[in-house]
């Protein structure tokens, strides 16, 4: 699976599946966040880059949504990954930054 800098996507969607997180936000000049109850819980762990918070995107999206996304400043799609369940995934651009929201659907 794909590293951006420390962190594997597949883990911090583990992580927001066992904690029951409602959502995982990945942005640049910020560790990963994920949403409990309402709250935001920041990760331990270095800042997200503008370049790797697009790998973590890249790593679960296809060429098309990428290029929605780049073209449009704006992406929904869905992501099954093995064994953690359904995620509805929302990428947008904001001052060409690339801010990416992972939401938990059901897990598997």
């Amino acid at each position: 699976s794909s590293v951006a800098g420390m962190y594997h996507l597949r883990d911090l969607l583990l992580l927001a599946v066992r904690e029951n997180a409602e959502e995982l936000l990945l942005e640049p000049e910020q560790p990963p966040r994920m949403r409990l109850q309402g709250k935001v819980r920041v990760l331990d762990g270095p800042l997200l880059t503008s370049d790797e918070v697009g790998e973590l995107l890249r790593s679960i999206a296809t060429d098309e949504q990428q290029r929605e996304v780049e073209l449009c400043g704006d992406g929904h799609f869905r992501y099954a990954a093995d064994h953690l369940g359904q995620f509805s995934v929302h990428a947008q651009t904001q001052n060409r930054r690339l801010h990416v929201r992972i939401k938990c659907l059901a897990s598997g």
